[in-house]
């Protein structure tokens, strides 16, 4: 009988096999969207309600928070349907391919968002975005931003958060030992190596088989590399480069808890709470938890970018992530709902959308306000990465990418595969495949 653990990261990659197949049979392979998603007759009249599909996040919590509001003031009650996040891509395109009104509009996770946008799932946004002044998406979002929320150039979505990977220590800790935030990976191995002689974790590494590929993109892209040519999608696993990052990232498995080689995020977050762990790379997102008032350590976190450095030949960045928002494209109230999303996520809701348990939308009169950097200050941390941030590659099959990478790295953290070298060239050859087969890459 397979553990817990196993059958979710198996439940992981089967969800993300069938979502990408649901995306190419939708769209031809992932070449761009099809008539799935094509203009359905829409009811002008106000509706009494609006549907939002959604998963148990902070920005979930932050909308129904809103939501309350926005029926005193327009008669419109926001209703919430929440699925699992595995299922949430899959519930999307379904949706679009039903062609049945069953909701108006959506949660989309960042790099999920090729294959919803490639089945037709979401209507294109740019139309809203350039005519609705008070949204002010022009001249409030950075450029990195702005493509976050796009496909083959298209706006589908608008930044519901924004959670990058950020550098996170523990305050006291540091000042007792006197240590510095590290703003290179040789600075966070020196510091954990002190954390650890001191009685201290040094450092929370992710090598679960469901996402730490996630992890290691951000060290690698951080020090200059990339997981793929961004001008062909080759992949670049096999690279010296990979290779370095990768024995870099293993390295750090002896500085953290028993179980970190399995463990999810969220056992990561614990751990930063209960286990005195020194330091850690961790989403933004995680702020409310990690620095609410009912955290064990609340008072005692900050954060900083993930350290950058020129190792590889590409620009040192952080990755973008967050969740998105869109509408679907069988909403008969496709307007409406636009109002919605442009009233809660507009600069007026900031604070109660905070105040809500969500992290918001870096626009930037968000991150250079006063008294929002004062009561979460990790938005300071978060400008500096959004400036700089990057993509994962928007491609349908990213969803089968992901797990496959994880499992990879979750093998050579556990000791199943024991070559770094050999490990690498087999994901090497397992996404080549994946992009090879889907077309999306076709040279040498």
């Amino acid at each position: 009988m397979m553990s817990k653990k196993i059958m979710a990261a198996v439940a992981v990659l089967a969800a993300g096999a069938s979502i990408a197949a649901l995306a190419s049979c939708s769209s031809g392979g992932g070449s761009g969207p099809s008539t799935t998603g094509a203009a359905v007759p829409q009811d002008t009249s106000k509706p009494s309600s609006l549907t939002v599909l959604v998963t148990s996040s902070g920005s979930e919590n932050g909308l129904k928070a809103l939501a309350k509001t926005y029926q005193q003031q327009t008669g419109i009650t926001i209703n919430f349907v929440e699925v699992a996040y595995a299922d949430l891509p899959t519930k999307e395109i379904l949706g679009a391919r039903s062609k049945q009104n069953t909701f108006d509009l959506a949660m989309v996770d960042g790099f999920q968002l090729a294959q919803v946008a490639a089945a037709g799932a979401l209507i294109p946004l740019d139309s809203y975005l350039q005519s609705d002044t008070a949204y002010d998406y022009a001249a409030d979002f950075s450029q990195g931003l702005k493509d976050y929320t796009k496909y083959n150039g298209v706006s589908y979505t608008v930044p519901l958060s924004t959670e990058p990977y950020l550098y996170w220590y523990r305050t006291d800790i540091f000042q007792t030992l006197g240590l510095q935030p590290a703003t290179t990976w040789a600075q966070v191995i020196s510091n954990a190596k002190t954390l650890q002689q001191a009685g201290d974790l040094g450092y929370n590494p992710l090598y679960n088989a469901g996402g730490a590929a996630h992890f290691f993109n951000e060290m690698l892209v951080s020090e200059g590399g990339r997981m793929f040519d961004p001008t062909t999608m080759k992949p670049l696993l096999d690279t010296d480069l990979a290779k370095q990052v990768m024995t870099q990232f293993l390295s750090l498995k002896q500085y953290g808890p028993a179980g970190s080689t399995n463990g999810a995020t969220a056992n990561a977050v614990q751990a930063f709470q209960q286990q005195n762990v020194g330091q850690q790379i961790l989403a933004s997102g995680w702020w409310p938890t990690i620095d609410g008032p009912s955290s064990p350590v609340y008072g005692k976190v900050a954060t900083a970018q993930t350290p950058l450095e020129q190792v590889g030949p590409y620009t040192p960045a952080s990755v973008l992530y967050g969740w998105l928002a869109g509408i679907s494209s069988t909403s008969t109230h496709q307007q409406a709902a636009w109002d919605f999303l442009s009233w809660a996520l507009g600069k007026d809701n900031v604070q109660a959308f905070i105040d809500g348990g969500a992290a918001p939308p870096a626009r930037i009169s968000t991150t250079t306000n006063a008294t929002l950097l004062k009561a979460a200050p990790y938005l300071s941390a978060e400008a500096a990465a959004v400036k700089t941030g990057v993509i994962f590659p928007r491609v349908p099959e990213m969803s089968q990418i992901v797990p496959v990478v994880s499992q990879g790295i979750n093998a050579m953290a556990t000791g199943q595969q024991t070559s770094v070298d050999a490990g690498m060239t087999a994901l090497q050859n397992s996404v080549l495949n994946i992009l090879v087969q889907a077309g999306d890459y076709k040279g040498n």
